[in-house]
C-alpha cells in the first residue's frame, strides 16, 4: 500500500461494541479519561520532547488548573521533571530514568495489542530484555560438552551420584557422616 492510500474497510480489524466506547480514552480507558490519563498518555508517547502546560492543554483539552495539577502530581510522582528555570514559562521533560515510562510504555502495547491481536509487547519486551539486561542474562562463562568433553562427562557422572537413592533400611533413610 502507498504512503496516503486509505485502507478499504474490510481491511481495518473490527473492534467490538462494548470497547468502541475506549477507543478514545488513553490505555483503552483502563485509567478513565482523566487529564493526569490524558497527559500520561501524551507524554510516555513521545518521551524525548519537552512540555510547555499549554501545549498539554491542547493536546489533552483540558482547562489551565487541571493541567497544572496534573503535572504537579506527576512530578511529585517523578514522572516528569520540572525545569523552572524561566519560572513564567516551565518546561517538563519525562524522567527517562523512570522504571514506571517504561511500565506504562508496555501498558500502551498492551492496550493495542489486547484491540487489535497483535504482539506489539512482547517485541518492546524483548528488545528491552537485550538492551537492557542482557548482560545480566549472560552467564559469565559457558561450557559446552563439545568444547569440553571431559568436562561433561563429569559433570554427568556427578548429575547421576545425585540421583541415587540414600540408603535406607527399614523404610528409613539411613544418614551417615561420611556423606
Amino acid at each position: 500500500m502507498s504512503r496516503g492510500e486509505n485502507l478499504k474497510d474490510e481491511e481495518l480489524p473490527l473492534i467490538p461494541k462494548e470497547l468502541e466506547d475506549y477507543l478514545g480514552k488513553p490505555y483503552g480507558g483502563l485509567f478513565g479519561d482523566s487529564v493526569n490519563a490524558h497527559v500520561v498518555e501524551q507524554v510516555v508517547a513521545d518521551p524525548y520532547s519537552e512540555y510547555r502546560p499549554k501545549l498539554l492543554q491542547e493536546l489533552a483539552n483540558a482547562s489551565a488548573p487541571a493541567i497544572r495539577r496534573a503535572l504537579a502530581d506527576l512530578s511529585r510522582l517523578r514522572l516528569l521533571i520540572k525545569d523552572s528555570s524561566d519560572s513564567q514559562h516551565p518546561v517538563y521533560r519525562v524522567n527517562l530514568e523512570s522504571k514506571k515510562l517504561m511500565a506504562l510504555t508496555f501498558l500502551a502495547f498492551a492496550s493495542v495489542d489486547d484491540r487489535d491481536g497483535s504482539d506489539c509487547m512482547d517485541f518492546a519486551i524483548m528488545e528491552y530484555v537485550r538492551t537492557y539486561l542482557g548482560e545480566k542474562l549472560q552467564p559469565s562463562a559457558v561450557a559446552t560438552e563439545t568444547s569440553y568433553p571431559h568436562m561433561a562427562a563429569a559433570a554427568g557422572s556427578a548429575c547421576r551420584q545425585t540421583k541415587r537413592q540414600k540408603p535406607r533400611k527399614n523404610g528409613k533413610t539411613i544418614v551417615s557422616a561420611e556423606a
